[in-house]
């Protein structure tokens, strides 16, 4: 029993043989490969399975097949509603067509390596890819543990470099340009949160007015509202555990969000029993809280309408942490506000921001140099 290798013209096949079957007849897998390193590396992975008492037997399981059954048992009793509409897609539309009749035990790091490249092909972001990567490696650690197969195939493929995702921001003429056209509409009070807090749009939707203390005048970030697929109002906890905070109402802020709290209660005296008392912040003239994807899309026409420069509605988010860094507030501080995980994260999100900031200070030396 054991591995074998033996070279047909150019590749290399790799004999398993697994011992005999409960008829005593036995049983060898074959797989070829286009290097001796990689035959090395399987015959080795499989001899090391074989001595421990992890023999994989061989199984017509395909990757299809596999996949559908880990989101079955794993992701859907331990992942969050978005996290398993995400793989859903991911699965059904994209892996699944291209490879998935493929059996689980014939992946080889070429057929993904492969995969990836047609995604790309496609016009697929690396940053799309790199989830794809994530997806399938994760599924099969699943069936390693199960003892469908002795290796992981997904830790021998290159995945594409991970690209920073730049967004945009508006100086701090154009935001108050904005502020001035929002002030007294629907868009007010989002906007003002993510300009003066730097809240995100899920943030923004699922803000609960028990969250906002008037008194002490604060606001407590502990739930969010997304979206996946056709479900417009999943509420989760949020992104991190750093993302739960307590934040201080600035003035504006303060001011808008009791203007809106006032509004709501006359419209609620004058529908009664007709309002939907949902206790969301923003929310329609009757109380009834907007699709999540509903405050992007209001947002880009609230930009249209007035002639104003095109920006996605997380780019506000992009503009606090912009503005906040020029007039001098430290990267930590930053941070913290806006529930990073850590420094490290806000940093690498926004470095394109920031490197602007220090333009004129680099730009001294070449002066003080000059004029020596």
């Amino acid at each position: 029993m054991g591995a074998s290798i033996s070279k047909i013209g150019t590749k290399y096949r790799v004999t398993l043989d697994h011992g005999k079957d409960e008829a005593g007849k036995r049983v060898r897998t074959f797989t070829t490969v286009d290097t001796q390193p990689e035959a090395r590396q399987i015959a080795t992975e499989f001899n090391f399975s074989q001595q421990r008492g992890l023999l994989v037997k061989p199984t017509d399981v395909t990757l299809a097949e596999h996949l559908r059954y880990w989101m079955r048992v794993d992701v859907m009793n331990n992942c969050q509603e978005t996290t398993v509409y995400g793989y859903s897609n991911i699965i059904e539309h994209h892996v699944i067509p291209s490879i998935g009749r493929l059996r689980l035990q014939e992946l080889q790091p070429a057929i993904l390596q492969n995969y990836y490249q047609q995604l790309i092909e496609k016009g697929l972001s690396a940053n799309t890819v790199r989830r794809h990567h994530a997806l399938l490696k994760t599924a099969l650690d699943f069936a390693l543990r199960q003892q469908l197969v002795f290796r992981n195939v997904a830790d021998a493929v290159t995945q594409p470099k991970k690209r920073p995702s730049v967004g945009k921001s508006y100086t701090p003429e154009e935001v108050q340009v904005l502020l001035d056209k929002v002030s007294g509409t629907r868009m007010e009070v989002p906007v003002y949160l993510a300009v003066f807090l730097g809240l995100r749009r899920e943030e923004v939707t699922g803000l609960r007015w028990q969250y906002v203390d008037f008194k002490q005048r604060l606001i407590r970030i502990v739930e969010v509202r997304t979206a996946a697929g056709n479900k417009n109002n999943i509420v989760k906890e949020p992104k991190t555990p750093k993302s739960r905070r307590t934040l201080h109402l600035v003035d504006a802020v303060y001011e808008s969000l009791s203007r809106q709290k006032e509004q709501q209660d006359r419209r609620k005296a004058v529908l009664g029993e007709l309002y939907h008392d949902s206790d969301y912040v923003f929310v329609r003239d009757d109380g009834k809280p907007y699709r999540v994807n509903g405050l992007s899309e209001h947002f880009l026409d609230f930009l249209r309408a007035h002639n104003l420069p095109r920006l996605r509605f997380h780019d506000l988010r992009h503009t606090f942490a912009s503005l906040m860094y020029n007039g001098g507030v430290d990267l930590k501080a930053i941070s913290e506000v806006m529930g990073h995980s850590d420094i490290g994260t806000t940093s690498k999100i926004y470095t394109h921001l920031f490197d602007h900031s220090h333009r004129e200070q680099l730009s001294a030396m070449s002066r003080i140099l000059s004029s020596t």
